[in-house]
């Protein structure tokens, strides 16, 4: 009797172990998994107790895609028909212990994350005898660009605008200065939002502020106090000037420039072979970075741009007209230069007039990634996607690719523009040059990676051509020029 209990105690207790051990049990992490925009990321999950997963069903899928799922183990073979997650999803280790589906591990890997990721993912395996489910939830965040700093001078204020772009969620914007009385001061001031194809966020904000501040000034964008971005300019020194003293300051400066005067004209008489020496030495200290470009006709729209044999003058072909106009700025239309910079400072000046015929209207200058290449679409030319550029239109006349789109005042009307990238200081300026002197019309603050090349656009339907100056010419022809002429090749690769 005891001896067929025993038998019947062995049976029962092999028999329960062995329904135990059909059962399974998935679990996966409770937290919200974080990833980043881009990148790849583990949704970790296992079993309980542990046990080899080589033999079962393994189905990864978003809800309400149980039939089509993002990933399929079956077979002991894994299938990822799914076109959105074809080639960027696998079964992986969730940790370096793991030894994978021997030891129960069924993490889900994902690569190359998009917000359409965001959200739940079902992990859904199968046995013999049993199945169980359970989620994982996944979001993420996208660290933006550099914000970078635009400023415009008035009268008695200074207007400065900061823009960044690349950012999930919305991010926050923060303005930091030092007002006349040592006072740290924050100001949010106001903001605007914008989406770009990609469903990633831009952010917006200006500042106005009195001419007199000198000290500098900081614009910070972030998610969190460990992701952000920040920028700042030191607005220099400026004194404010009171009403009562602007005539004696004024007759001052006019009894100089008579003293002046006067002394130019004696010299003159008694002193042979003067020459007289620009008084404005910003343009020759920029010409002293001068380097000489070289348009790529080969890679651009040979269909619609003509050429001049030397190869620096582009301008449009008559048909072009004929295709573009009406539909806005013919981004298509760009010419790169086949010189890539990634140091140091490099001066070019761009000629948009030639005699007798009036300055081009329609027009775009400035740079861009050695990697980037021109498309038809104005969406694709932002300063995120590796363009900074200058650029004219007969309807909106000068603006600056920021995002947003920033004008420049009407009543400019540039025959030649100057542009100075200074690859090691993060900038890009563009002046609006005359015979003798220029003006600064903007400058952009970039974390430059990688190589950057000349980027030109003739636009449509006008008779003056853009035409790069040929610098090294231009200085040894002018007074005093041969003297100090040195003009580098660009060939910076």
């Amino acid at each position: 009797m005891k001896e067929t209990l025993v038998c019947f105690s062995i049976v029962f207790f092999s028999s329960r172990l062995i329904m135990a051990s059909d059962v399974i049990t998935v679990n996966c992490s409770e937290t919200v998994i974080m990833g980043q925009y881009g990148s790849s990321v583990v949704l970790p999950c296992w079993l309980t107790p542990e046990m080899n997963a080589e033999t079962l069903e393994i189905r990864w899928y978003r809800p309400g895609q149980f039939k089509s799922p993002l990933l399929l183990y079956q077979n002991s073979k894994i299938i990822t028909d799914y076109t959105t997650y074809k080639n960027r999803s696998s079964l992986t280790l969730r940790n370096p212990q793991s030894t994978g589906l021997k030891q129960g591990d069924i993490s889900l890997w994902l690569d190359n994350l998009g917000l359409s990721d965001i959200g739940i993912f079902h992990c859904y395996v199968t046995g013999d005898k049993s199945y169980h489910e359970k989620t994982v939830q996944l979001n993420l965040t996208a660290l933006g660009s550099p914000p970078f700093l635009s400023l415009k001078n008035h009268h008695d204020s200074v207007n400065l605008s900061c823009s960044s772009c690349g950012w999930f969620p919305k991010p926050s914007l923060l303005w930091k200065f030092t007002n006349e009385k040592g006072e740290t001061l924050s100001d949010p001031q106001s903001r605007i939002y914008s989406r770009q194809e990609n469903g990633l966020f831009c952010i917006y904000s200006w500042v106005i502020l009195s001419s007199s501040l000198s000290n500098s000034i900081s614009c910070s964008v972030s998610l969190s106090e460990d992701k952000k971005r920040n920028v700042s300019m030191d607005l220099g020194a400026r004194q404010s000037v009171d009403n009562s003293v602007v005539w004696k300051i004024l007759f001052t400066l006019l009894c100089v420039l008579a003293l002046i005067g006067i002394g130019l004209l004696l010299y003159r008489k008694y002193k042979p072979g003067y020459k007289p020496v620009s008084t404005d030495t910003s343009l020759e200290d920029l010409r002293k970075s001068a380097v000489t470009i070289t348009l790529d006709k080969e890679n651009c729209n040979k269909d619609y741009l003509r050429f001049a044999p030397q190869g620096n003058t582009v301008r449009d072909v008559e048909e072009a007209a004929n295709k573009y106009e009406g539909h806005g700025f013919p981004y298509e239309l760009c010419v790169r230069g086949r010189d890539v910079f990634r140091s140091g400072r490099s001066y070019w000046e761009v000629g948009l007039k030639i005699t007798n015929v009036p300055p081009k209207k329609s027009w775009l200058i400035g740079v861009a990634k050695d990697s980037n290449r021109t498309s038809d679409k104005k969406s694709d030319f932002t300063p995120s996607n590796g363009f900074w550029f200058l650029c004219s239109d007969p309807v909106k006349g000068l603006c600056v690719n920021t995002e947003p789109e920033i004008s420049l005042p009407e009543n400019t009307t540039p025959e030649c523009i100057g542009v100075l990238l200074d690859f090691d200081n993060s900038k890009l300026s563009f002046y609006n040059v005359h015979p003798n002197d220029c003006a600064h019309l903007f400058t952009m603050f970039i974390d430059f990676q990688g190589g950057i090349v000349p980027l030109f656009n003739p636009g449509i339907g006008e008779k003056a051509p853009l035409k790069i100056i040929d610098l090294q010419n231009k200085i040894q022809n002018e007074p005093g020029g041969s003297a100090s002429a040195h003009v580098s090749s660009a060939n910076h690769v």
